[in-house]
């Protein structure tokens, strides 16, 4: 048998086949080797299925959200200001809501909602709302063919 590393949720109909297996055959280890499990899960299974708690499945467990629905202003405020940085959102967030989180935690609000957030790097951003113009490279001076001064 396999070794796997860490735990690994099985469906309802499948445990109740392998319940129903191990009541009809006394070898757990043969269940256990028919359905690629570990023996302990079987023994586990059945006396779940004694207590009568085998369809009761545990919530998974994981980072819970601190933005719930009523604070997904941020999403509002995406359309106010669009050239707003991750930081700023979470401020004007705190300061409308109170909620105080991280620019990640926007980040993940964005990707939840589908919402890129890529700014154009090649833009050329401007203060007071006009546009400079781009300073002009200078001429490209021709190398010396002959840099010790040897003429």
């Amino acid at each position: 048998m396999k070794k796997r590393v860490g735990a690994r949720r099985y469906s309802v109909d499948l445990r109740e086949r392998i319940v129903a297996a191990a009541l009809k055959e006394k070898n757990h280890q043969r269940v256990a080797e028919t359905f690629d499990v570990d023996v302990r899960t079987i023994a586990l299974y059945l006396k779940k299925h004694e207590v009568g708690t085998l369809t009761h499945v545990k919530r998974p467990t994981g980072r819970r959200p601190r933005v719930h629905s009523e604070h997904e202003q941020v999403l509002q405020q995406l359309e106010e200001d669009l050239d707003a940085t991750l930081e700023e959102h979470a401020r004007k967030l705190e300061a409308v809501t109170g909620l105080k989180i991280s620019y990640r935690t926007v980040d993940r609000v964005f990707r939840r909602h589908g919402v890129t957030y890529k700014k154009n790097a090649g833009r050329v951003r401007t203060e007071g709302g006009t546009a400079s113009a781009v300073p002009e490279r200078p001429e490209a001076v021709p190398a010396d063919p002959c840099p010790s001064g040897l003429s």
